[in-house]
């Protein structure tokens, strides 16, 4: 039976020996499989990485274009109402009298001088006094009532 005992413990413990080995190598397996995900998984973000910037920049830009969309149309509105003003002829007399000083014929054109504008010390005269050319200040004139 001494023989018997000896030989079954012998064998469980051949048993597991084997099984610790069979443990071990299962344990290096997994460790090789989990540095191969890991590299993996690295290896597919750097992969991605330039197609997310790529896409992030394109979203910023589609950004910036709706609101500069947002802004011209703004501003054709403004310059449509403007057109609109301009079709009525008085207001274009008005624009005519306040801007480019135009009177109708018969009438006298008065320029109220204020004490600010007598006691000018840099020698420069005062806006709209001459300062440019007839031609320059006719040619400003139409530009600024061009639309941009």
């Amino acid at each position: 039976m001494a023989t018997s005992l000896r030989s079954i413990i012998d064998r469980a413990r051949d048993h597991a020996v084997a099984a610790g080995g069979r443990l071990a190598a299962t344990v290096r397996a997994s460790r090789r499989f989990v540095l191969g995900l890991v590299a993996l998984l690295a290896l597919l973000a750097f992969m991605a990485a330039a197609p997310i910037r790529s896409l992030d920049a394109a979203n910023q830009r589609v950004e910036y274009l709706h609101a500069t969309r947002k802004q011209l149309t703004a501003s054709i509105t403004d310059l449509e109402h403007r057109k609109a003003s301009l079709q009525d002829r008085q207001q274009i007399e008005l624009l005519a009298r306040s801007r480019f000083g135009l009177v109708r014929p018969g009438e006298s054109a008065y320029v109220v001088v204020t004490p600010e504008d007598e006691l000018r010390t840099d020698g420069e005269p005062p806006d709209g006094a001459g300062h440019r050319a007839w031609y320059r200040w006719l040619l400003d004139a139409v530009v600024d009532m061009l639309p941009s």
